[in-house]
């Protein structure tokens, strides 16, 4: 159980955690400390300090310090096993946010070596070729599952994230792709 927990914490870093939920750290100090706002209580003046290199942190305003697991507890108002399932969603949720990252960026590479494709956005009225850089792309299909499967991507996760059908075949193919993105990450296809 203490190697899944310390695998856990290595897979999502605290720092990184905290940036997805919008905390603005400056560099404290040389190293790998970081300082901001306590996302636990009001203040004035940043306090709470983040050690990147050891994935732990502690705020001098209300005395709160841990690591991430600890971090998830208080700000979530969860169970230590709640805390847990938690992450584990949000790095199931991280994984396939980067599988649609790099499945639209492999769409994107054949959009202009098929001119139906490019065609079709024009009579749509996508002209301007700083709209179709935004990561638009198109699916010549076939080979999408072995490709993803060969980088280590299972079925069920191909499947979850809609870019295969049931029976295992490209669920976009010979279609155009517009990635749909939240803060940072891609959501869909």
């Amino acid at each position: 159980m203490h190697e899944d927990l310390e695998q856990l914490k290595q897979r999502l870093s605290l720092l990184e955690y905290l940036r997805r939920r919008n905390w603005t750290p400056r560099r404290a100090a040389a190293g790998q400390e970081f300082v901001g706002f306590c996302p636990f209580h009001a203040e004035t003046r940043p306090s709470f300090y983040v050690n990147a290199r050891k994935n732990l942190f502690y705020c001098h305003g209300c005395e709160r310090g841990g690591d991430l697991i600890r971090l998830v507890e208080l700000s979530e108002h969860l169970s230590f096993r709640e805390s847990l399932a938690y992450l584990q969603q949000q790095i199931a949720v991280a994984a396939e946010s980067e599988l649609l990252d790099q499945t639209a960026a492999l769409y994107q590479r054949p959009l202009h070596c098929h001119p139906e494709a490019v065609e079709y956005l024009h009579q749509r009225g996508f002209r301007d070729p700083a709209l179709l850089e935004l990561g638009v792309g198109y699916a010549p299909g076939g080979n999408l599952r072995s490709h993803r499967m060969d980088r280590g991507y299972s079925f069920e996760v191909l499947w979850r994230t809609g870019l295969i059908s049931h029976p295992g075949r490209d669920a976009f193919c010979r279609r155009v792709i517009f990635p749909c993105r939240q803060p940072g990450r891609a959501v869909n296809l």
